[in-house]
């Protein structure tokens, strides 16, 4: 089949879908979340960003691969943009295959392939429906989460399910690895197995529930952060697979200063005995080890040192 891509970056379902029997006649990038609304940065930090994207990327970007594999490219910055419709159309796709974007498609999009639109969400649906279930899921300790390869239609993660499954990731697992099993094994596995059903004409078309029995998984605003870890109520155990699940983005405990600004915390082992006269949420020191203090126990801290972070917190400051 004809199969035109909706993602963000080289995510784990391009390189998949590029080896598979279908012909990729299109890759559209998504932009991230509020691309409109961020401010203009100055020269200096524009060529330092460039130096940075050429000595320190570590890979190629989703516009090199196209170009690399003679793909039509795009990059979306919403659904209204000018020659969009028109540049889908000609394509003539039989299916859009969706993954990781920052917006809700219209109806005079997701409706212009002959096959439909599908879209996988790392979530076993109805649960989680919404932008950020990675989040939610570590909060609840889900041992067992799922993914879901499902049509879209005009609601958010509603659209009737064609095939899901879930997965068992063990507690603490870091969400790297959580995503290559959940997506990169699991969920790559039932958007193949879904068109393959598609091609046939006996995909499955099973509706969801109107509500869902978790609450929305919406992103965090930047000053809830800080909140969203119960530190007094939650065992040790909780907090530390919450931390170490969310390294690489939530900054729920101060990160690094100083010479190792634009560093951030690896989240090492925890230790089940704690002193009462550690503050949870409080970072110490204990043997040239940092830990913060959390209901419990601690949990160990050291850090990874990158040279790009550095550059990068450099760049983001200046």
């Amino acid at each position: 089949m004809r199969i035109i891509v909706i993602t963000q970056g080289v995510s784990r379902i391009v390189p998949p879908l590029l080896n598979s029997k279908h012909e990729i006649v299109g890759i559209i990038e998504s932009a991230p979340r509020n691309y409109n609304k961020k401010i203009k940065i100055f020269r200096i930090k524009r060529v330092f960003r460039w130096l940075f994207s050429i000595f320190f990327s570590g890979g190629c970007t989703l516009k090199m691969v196209c170009k690399y594999s003679s793909i039509p490219y795009r990059f979306m910055k919403s659904c209204d943009d000018e020659g969009l419709e028109a540049w889908l159309r000609e394509k003539h796709p039989d299916v859009i295959v969706v993954f990781s974007m920052s917006q809700l498609l219209k109806k005079s999009i997701f409706n212009i392939p002959k096959l439909g639109t599908i879209n996988l969400h790392p979530s076993f649906l109805p649960e989680y429906r919404g932008p950020n279930p990675d989040l939610w899921q570590y909060i609840n300790m889900e041992e067992y989460p799922g993914a879901t390869v499902h049509y879209v239609d005009e609601g958010e993660d509603t659209g009737d399910i064609i095939f899901q499954d879930r997965v068992n990731i063990p507690i603490g697992t870091k969400s790297p690895e959580r995503l290559d099993q959940l997506v990169g094994k699991l969920g790559v596995s039932l958007i193949l197995k879904a068109l393959n059903a598609i091609e046939l004409g006996h995909a499955p078309r099973v509706k969801q529930p109107m509500e869902s029995p978790t609450s929305r998984a919406r992103n965090l605003h930047l000053d809830e952060h800080k909140t969203v870890i119960d530190w007094e109520n939650w065992p040790v155990e909780r907090v530390w697979h919450v931390l170490r699940g969310t390294e690489l983005w939530l900054n729920a405990i101060p990160q690094p200063s100083g010479v190792f600004r634009g560093q951030r915390w690896t989240i090492d082992n925890y230790d089940a005995c704690s002193r009462d006269t550690d503050i949870p949420g409080k970072i110490y020191r204990i043997h040239r080890r940092k830990y913060v203090a959390a209901a419990g126990g601690r949990i160990f801290l050291s850090i990874d040192f990158r040279i790009k972070r550095m550059i990068l917190g450099f760049v983001k400051h200046a």
